[in-house]
């Protein structure tokens, strides 16, 4: 019973924590030049 208190409460934790996580880096990638949309170019 008591290894799955912690259990659960590893998930409680773990679930939003990693889901923060991954919203910050998605957010950041940009200024680290990944997933950047192409910037048109124009031909001469």
């Amino acid at each position: 019973m008591n290894n799955l208190r912690i259990f659960i409460a590893w998930i409680w934790v773990a679930v939003p924590l990693g889901w923060g996580v991954y919203q910050s880096v998605n957010k950041s990638m940009p200024l680290f030049g990944g997933a950047a949309k192409p910037v048109a170019v124009p031909v001469k």
